[in-house]
């Protein structure tokens, strides 16, 4: 059994350390530091949770958030040993259902093209990959 809750910092060393035994998320070391999750979290109220077992555990995660017009969706993911239940997609619902209470109409994100599961569960919730579109990034910050 598991409930979804929001995100609060107090999460923060239970799931930089399930992000960082998960293969298929990227962490980065100073936009994923605790300072930047915070600073994330008080933009972003409505599109952070997580997955806790009855005792506690995190067990999954997703982050979103939205520029005003469009939302952006960030580590979603779950634990191995508790996958194929049904948490993922109840984060996803959750995630979607805060984007459209903050008005937000459309839904991107990024996965690593090698992680498999990843893209499979994208797909099969109806997320599309844009063939139209090249991802680029720049770090104007060290």
């Amino acid at each position: 059994m598991y409930k979804i809750r929001k995100m609060e910092i107090e999460d923060y060393v239970e799931i930089i350390k399930l992000w960082k035994h998960t293969d298929g998320i990227g962490i980065d070391e100073k936009d994923d530091s605790k300072e930047s999750i915070k600073i994330f979290l008080r933009k972003n109220p409505n599109t952070c949770f997580v997955a806790i077992t009855a005792n506690g555990e995190i067990i999954g995660t997703v982050m979103g958030g939205n520029d005003g017009r469009r939302g952006h969706i960030y580590h979603l993911m779950v634990k191995a040993e508790y996958r194929n239940n049904g948490i993922a997609k109840d984060l996803l619902k959750n995630i979607e259902k805060g984007f459209e209470t903050d008005g937000i109409r459309k839904i991107f994100l990024v996965a690593y093209r090698d992680n498999e599961i990843g893209n499979n569960f994208w797909e099969n919730n109806g997320y599309k990959i844009r063939e139209d579109l090249n991802y680029r990034d720049k770090r104007i910050i060290e």
